[in-house]
């Protein structure tokens, strides 16, 4: 008599790993954790791509204080408050261009930093003259 022996693929054994490419579970991988300093610097990356916002205030400025965007972020278990003080240009609306930075800065901290943003509270603390391209001199 013969006998017929058929041989089957070998079973993984069960492990704490996950189905997706034997990585653990997103709950058991560890923890990411975000600096305040972080978010205040995206924000303020944010707030500076809205039209008619500029970034003022570099060398002596900044040391004293007039430096805008000034931005800060308070986060607190996966949520994020942010206060932006911003310098436009003259002559922008105000409100709508305060509207449009509150909806980017939003949009760019849930998509970039992955944080459930609560409130973004804008200030328009100056208004700063047009720059012209072509400055001559007579």
């Amino acid at each position: 008599m013969t006998e017929v022996v058929t041989a089957s693929p070998p079973q993984p054994a069960a492990s704490s790993r996950g189905s997706a490419g034997g990585l653990p579970d997103p709950a058991e991988r560890g923890r990411l954790d975000v600096a305040d300093r972080v978010v205040e610097r995206v924000a303020g990356i944010a707030a500076c791509e809205v039209s008619g916002v500029r970034s003022v205030g570099s060398g002596l400025g900044g040391v004293v204080g007039r430096q805008y965007p000034k931005v800060k972020a308070h986060i607190a278990g996966g949520h994020v408050r942010v206060q932006l003080d911003i310098a436009v240009d003259w002559p922008v609306p105000l409100a709508s261009t305060a509207a449009q930075v509150r909806g980017h800065v939003r949009d760019r901290l849930t998509t970039l930093v992955g944080l459930v943003v609560d409130a973004v509270d804008v200030t328009v603390a100056t208004v700063a003259p047009a720059t012209s391209e072509h400055r001559r001199v007579q």
